[in-house]
């Protein structure tokens, strides 16, 4: 069975939208740098499915050869502006600091939970904020009705955007689970031994069905840019035939992401806008 992340997505936000109702709501602002065809495709469909639900999304774009200081004045004034949540499309370009330029962006603003700060207190256990796409894998978890305690969960790739932050939220709830780092573990012995597989590091058909157990439960949440298009982690057509539920790439956790991200939004929103 494939996930269904539009289906998922889409509950997400109508439930938000009706929270938010008519009148001034929530604000976004997206800082984008350069014409990236993949920052233009996600910038874009965060600012759709934020606006379709009552969030205003400023987006502000810079040529790809501005400099470290002008960038930085830019952020400072758009956290000036008094928006609910701030994001920094990434990649930047190479001449960036792109952890500088993150940095700047107040914990409580950090919607995508990218500061040094909230990275620190996610891995203490007191997240400001879920990074967005751990987020997505848990949602669709929860969604299905997979619960992690009586099972082997396995997961591959130890990044910052997916692995390492979704392993310490994880640890934080008291799950047990394996990892793999690329160039660091055995898929061939392990993967086979999974009930759960959850794999983000961006490294295109990786996970293949001869190493994915039967009736095992695969969350591809990886992403790599090929000459077919955007794939994931996981081989869909070897692994499909197997797997008991199987969120591939594109349609399974991206469109979860983004609403995650907008509910990040609306919670600071609420507690912007909360009285003691």
């Amino acid at each position: 069975m494939l996930v269904n992340g539009k289906k998922i997505a889409s509950e997400i936000l109508e439930e938000l939208k009706a929270k938010i109702g008519a009148g001034p709501g929530p604000t976004l602002g997206v800082i984008l740098v350069g014409q990236n065809p993949a920052s233009l495709t996600y910038v874009g469909a965060k600012k759709k499915r934020g606006e379709e639900m009552g969030i205003a999304v400023k987006v502000y774009n810079f040529p790809e050869t501005i400099t470290q200081e002008m960038l930085e004045a830019k952020i400072q004034e758009a956290v000036a502006a008094g928006h609910d949540g701030i994001i920094v499309q990434l990649p930047l370009p190479a001449h960036i600091d792109r952890q500088k330029i993150l940095d700047l962006v107040p914990p409580d603003m950090d919607v995508d939970c990218l500061t040094t700060a909230n990275k620190q207190k996610l891995q203490q256990g007191t997240p400001v904020f879920l990074p967005p796409a751990p987020a997505a894998v848990l949602e669709i978890l929860e969604y299905h009705g997979i619960d992690l305690t009586e099972k082997k969960a396995l997961l591959v790739g130890m990044g910052e955007l997916i692995g390492k932050p979704l392993a310490a939220i994880l640890r934080g709830r008291g799950f047990h689970f394996d990892e793999i780092y690329l160039g660091h573990g055995n898929l061939a012995e392990q993967g086979p031994e999974a009930d759960v597989i959850i794999s983000g590091t961006g490294k295109a058909g990786l996970i293949t069905g001869d190493v994915v157990k039967q009736g095992a439960v695969v969350i591809d949440a990886g992403t790599a840019g090929t000459d077919k298009g955007v794939v994931g982690d996981v081989d869909t057509a070897s692994v499909e035939v197997k797997a008991s539920l199987l969120s591939a790439v594109p349609g399974g956790v991206g469109p979860v992401t983004i609403a995650m991200l907008l509910r990040n939004v609306y919670d600071s929103y609420i507690r912007n806008n909360s009285t003691t």
